[in-house]
This record gives structure tokens, C-alpha cells and sequence, in this order.
């Protein structure tokens, strides 16, 4: 693909270095902790709701929605409208509440109501696979994407991505990533607003033909693409994970913590909602516009894991120079949420856990050098999922990441918040019940063991587990809380 291109890496290069001059600007400028944490109390609803956007359209919005619609129907238009669900939910039940609890993260909050610090620790080992599977759709996408500009092997390029996020992880700045992530969030809605011009008028069809039900089946039966042959439960699964993940991503929810007031984090979701909405609308448009352009064609290539659909339509509709302009942009869209979620999930085990919460005090460099222990970790099991995971849609990951998220840290910031009768014996189960059924199902589940066995179906069917996951959750925080509140209750009556 690259010889014929000729074009691309000259024009991606022209492209992606003022962008990445604009990062590297935006590294220098940290000065306290709170900067380093939650990235300053300086941002407004507007700008900090333009950074939640910028973090929130990660690789799975940008290029993994777009294929699935293209390979599998209505399962693809599922995550389009699930990854954007989970924000009336955040602006409901979680704006005002999350900023007056806390100084930057879950840890305060999960602090303040129980007095165990083992929940505290729960939380986090929650976060650790929500980081590394996330960081490995980005992996993977950014990858492809540069595989396609330079037609250079999958695995050599992978290497030298995560030699760039070791070094990042040791040298990153938060602050960093949240005034890049302003920029690159109206760079982001630009260039989806061109393509989907540019798209709608090459296509030459109303919106009536566009979404119509007839041509979406003759196209499948063309392109040979296949609708996803899912259970409605396991639909219902994905919906639990898409619509309660956004709540326990770390590196988005931390954006509550940077604003001044509850007014500001209430105007922050508000204005993040309509923007990735509109985005959400624009990607959906794209969709169905890459089944009527590429459906007579050829199928795109199922190495890739239809990760690269986006850019193939950006070639088709703009050529060389468009195509270069959108992988560029994405390339640095996806290396700011890499950094992003490298710093937020490492600080999560050096400050929230080690420093606040097993010794009360700042210790300097102890907590920067588990810091930086945390980020290689993080990296390094990211960058062994993406070479495992080269070939699946990171759409597919990014909804995994999201079952962890549900099942794991949202019932328990949900209880903490919501529920006096959760002690901190059912907080304590509940936690490490809901991470040890994630964990078993997607070992037994058709990501894993369909592709290390030999064996033709799973002993996990789902994709996706939160519907079994968290349910197994919030049944054990029930039953554990009323078992010690019991308890409790019948000591004090002997005593």
C-alpha cells in the first residue's frame, strides 16, 4: 500500500510535527502538584469540557466505529450510540457529587466513606486493566496508522511505539495532555465535518437512500460482511458496558477535579456532551456513507481488523493529501491519549494509593519513582496485548476496557455515593468479586481463548461480560453488607 501512496509520508510529515511541536510546547509547563494530578484549577466549563473531548475521542471513535459498520451492521451503530450514552448518566448522577468530594481522584472519594484502605487499593488494581487494554486500542490503531504511511512491519513499528511511551511515561507532564487535547478536539470535529461534506457529495444520494435498510443488505451481501450473529443478551451486555464505562475512566473523570467549583464540572459535561454528541452524529453519517462508497468494492482487509476504513474512505474521497492530513491528526489525537492514560492510571497506584492513602503524606521521590515503576508496567503489558491483539477491531477493546470500568470501580463509586447501607466489608468483596469475574470471563471468552485454543466456541460467550460481571458485583456488595451490618448489629446487642 505505501509505494503506491507516494504522496502520504510527505504530506503526514508536514502535517504532524507543528501538532507535535504544540505537545512537546505544552510538556514544559508544570509548576505544583495539582498541575501534575489534575492538570491546574485554572480551566473553565468550556475549555475543560473541549479537554474531556479530546480525551474521550480516543482510537475506537475515530477508526473503530467506521469499520464496524462497514463489517457488521447494527452492532457497529451499537458502539456509535453507547460510547456517547454514558454522558447524560456522568451529568446526572455525577457532576455536582464528584467535585465536592476530593481533591483529584476516586481515592478521596472512596476515602471518605470507608475507613479501609484495602478498598482504596480494590480501585485501583479496577483501574490497571481498564489503563492497559485501553492503551493497547491505541497501540494498535496508531500501529496501523503508520504502517499504512510507511509500509513498515506491525511489529517493528509497535516497538518503536512503546520505546516512545516508555520514554514518555518516565518524562510526561499531565498538563501536557490537557491544553493539547483543546486543540486537537476542534482539529478533530474540522476534519470530521470536511470528511462527511466530502463523502455526502461524492455518494450523491438523499439521506432517505443513504439509511436505507434495502442497500445497507445488498451491500453486506456485496462487500461479503457479515451482521454480528450476538445473542440480544450479549447486546444488552455491550449496552451495560458502553453506557456505565465512561463513569470509571480514570483519565476522564479526573477532569472533574480540575475546575474550580461544582458549577464549572456540571457546565464541563454539558459542554463535553454536545460536542462528542455532534461528533457521534458525523461518525454515524460516515458509516452508512462507507457502506455506500466501498460497499461495491472490494472488503478492506480483515488484518487489519478493520481499523483502517477511515482513512481508505479519506483516500478514496480527498486522495493522498487528505488521507496524510487525517492519519497525522489522529496519530497525535492518539498519542496524547496514550500519554494521558499512562500518567493518570500510574498515578493512580503512586498517589491515590501509596502516597494518600498507606502514608498520609507527600514523599517526594519515593511516590515519582513508583510512578514512573507503574507507567513501564503499564506500557509494557499494553504493548504485549497489542502485539496479541493486532488483528481485533479496537472498538471491540475499548468496549472491553468499558466492562472492567462497569463492573469494577462504578459500583463502587455508585455505592460510595449513593448507598448508606454499603459497608466497607460489602464495598471491599463487592470490588474484588466484579474484577475477578471480568477477568475469568474474558480469559474464557472468545478475545482469549478463541484465540489459544483450538476449541471452536468459548466457555465464555460474550464478548463483552458486564452484564454477568457486575451483577455478580453488586449481589456480593449486597450480601456482604448486610452480612456485617448483621454482624455488627448483634455484637453491639451482646456487648
Amino acid at each position: 500500500m505505501g509505494e503506491t501512496l507516494t504522496g502520504v509520508p510527505m504530506y503526514f510529515v508536514l502535517t504532524v510535527i507543528p501538532l507535535m511541536v504544540l505537545l512537546i510546547w505544552s510538556a514544559s509547563r508544570i509548576r505544583t502538584a495539582a498541575e501534575f494530578y489534575a492538570a491546574g484549577r485554572e480551566y473553565g466549563g468550556l475549555r475543560n469540557g473541549l479537554a474531556i473531548t479530546g480525551d474521550y475521542l480516543s482510537a475506537a471513535s475515530l477508526l473503530g466505529i467506521t469499520g464496524l459498520i462497514l463489517m457488521s451492521g447494527y452492532s457497529g451503530l451499537l458502539y456509535a450510540v453507547g460510547f456517547f450514552s454514558g454522558w447524560p448518566i456522568i451529568l446526572i448522577l455525577l457532576a455536582d457529587k464528584l467535585r465536592t468530594i476530593g481533591h483529584f481522584t476516586l481515592a478521596d472519594v472512596l476515602k471518605s466513606r470507608f475507613s479501609d484502605s484495602r478498598i482504596v487499593l480494590v480501585a485501583t488494581l479496577g483501574y490497571f486493566p481498564v489503563v492497559v487494554i485501553y492503551l493497547s486500542a491505541q497501540l494498535i490503531a496508531m500501529t496501523w496508522l503508520l504502517n499504512y504511511i510507511f509500509d513498515v512491519g506491525y511489529e517493528r513499528i509497535l516497538a518503536g511505539i512503546t520505546l516512545v511511551a516508555l520514554v514518555t511515561a518516565l518524562t510526561g507532564r499531565m498538563i501536557f495532555s490537557s491544553r493539547a487535547q483543546m486543540i486537537k478536539a476542534g482539529l478533530v470535529m474540522v476534519v470530521m465535518f470536511v470528511m462527511t461534506l466530502l463523502a455526502y457529495d461524492k455518494a450523491s444520494s438523499s439521506l432517505s437512500e443513504l439509511f436505507s435498510v434495502s442497500y445497507w443488505q445488498v451491500s453486506e451481501v456485496v462487500t461479503g460482511v457479515v451482521v454480528s450473529e450476538d445473542s440480544p443478551l450479549a447486546l444488552f451486555s455491550l449496552g451495560i458496558a458502553l453506557i456505565l464505562g465512561p463513569v470509571g475512566l480514570p483519565h476522564v473523570m479526573r477532569r472533574f477535579f480540575s475546575v474550580a467549583d461544582e458549577r464549572r464540572a456540571r457546565m464541563s459535561v454539558f459542554y463535553a456532551t454536545g460536542i462528542i454528541g455532534a461528533f457521534y452524529i458525523l461518525i454515524i453519517l460516515l458509516g452508512f456513507l462507507t457502506i455506500h462508497l466501498m460497499g461495491q468494492s472490494d472488503a478492506p482487509s480483515a488484518d487489519t481488523g478493520n481499523n483502517l476504513v477511515l482513512v481508505q474512505l479519506a483516500e478514496l474521497i480527498g486522495g493522498e493529501f487528505l488521507a496524510a492530513v487525517l492519519v497525522a491528526i489522529l496519530v497525535v489525537v492518539l498519542f496524547s491519549v496514550m500519554t494521558s492514560l499512562i500518567l493518570t492510571g500510574s498515578s493512580a497506584f503512586s498517589h491515590d494509593w501509596y502516597a494518600r492513602t498507606l502514608n498520609g503524606q507527600k514523599l517526594g521521590w519515593n511516590e515519582r519513582h513508583l510512578h514512573r515503576l507503574a507507567s513501564s508496567v503499564t506500557v509494557v503489558s499494553s504493548a504485549c496485548l497489542a502485539l496479541f491483539w493486532q488483528t481485533e477491531n479496537v472498538a471491540y477493546l475499548v468496549g472491553l476496557a468499558f466492562a472492567f470500568s462497569a463492573s469494577v470501580n462504578v459500583p463502587l463509586l455508585l455505592g460510595a455515593l449513593y448507598c448508606d447501607r454499603l459497608t466497607s466489608t460489602g464495598a471491599l468483596a463487592g470490588g474484588l468479586a466484579g474484577l475477578a469475574a471480568t477477568v475469568a470471563a474474558v480469559i474464557l471468552g472468545p478475545l482469549v481463548w478463541g484465540q489459544v485454543s483450538v476449541s471452536d466456541e468459548a466457555p465464555f460467550p460474550w464478548r463483552h461480560p458486564a452484564l454477568f460481571s457486575l451483577t455478580i458485583a453488586v449481589l456480593v456488595m449486597w450480601f456482604a453488607s448486610r452480612w456485617s451490618s448483621r454482624n455488627t448489629t448483634e455484637g453491639d446487642i451482646e456487648t
